[in-house]
């Protein structure tokens, strides 16, 4: 870390703390799904078991099973994609060994936590739960804001370091 140059460390202290803040809300993304998960998969069980009854209880279960093994791996990997950036972009502000392909992937996180933000269109009309929608709808907010300050950063961090060396 550049001690001599303030605007630098600020940079990098500041990828530092966005980089935390990915591993940390990774776990509403987790929460989101799972929530989601929960409220539809109820009466979508439901009908499994009158549809499939002649397939039996135990195959229909089988399959539930599974389905829900198949969910909690992909949980798993978005949890992990989260760490993966979070811990190289606090790697990359200390200065220390990073993977670069962080920085895609917070790119293509940030795409799709921009294309989630139209799911809520349809949760302001429910004005029964307009509270929850709203707190939903800030920490989605929020972690856009992580994602594109992690893409920011990075990018002034690296044009910092072509600037310093073409010196």
């Amino acid at each position: 870390m550049d001690i001599q140059n303030p605007v630098l460390r600020r940079y990098e202290d500041n990828l530092n703390v966005c980089g935390l803040g990915v591993i940390i809300l990774s776990a509403w993304d987790i929460l989101k799904i799972v929530m989601e998960i929960l409220t539809e998969t109820r009466e979508f069980v439901s009908e499994l078991f009158e549809k499939y009854e002649e397939l039996g209880r135990g195959a229909v279960t089988a399959g539930i099973v599974v389905g829900y093994a198949i969910v909690f791996v992909g949980l798993v990997l978005v949890f992990l994609v989260h760490l993966y950036i979070g811990r190289n972009a606090s790697r990359a502000a200390k200065r220390q060994p990073y993977k670069k392909g962080y920085y895609v992937w917070t790119i293509i996180l940030l795409i799709f936590a921009v294309i989630g933000l139209f799911s809520y269109t349809r949760s302001f009309r429910d004005t029964e739960n307009i509270d929850t929608t709203i707190v939903s709808l800030i920490v989605e907010l929020t972690n856009i804001y992580i994602l594109g300050n992690v893409v920011v950063y990075t990018r002034k961090i690296r044009a910092f370091d072509r600037a310093q060396t073409q010196e």
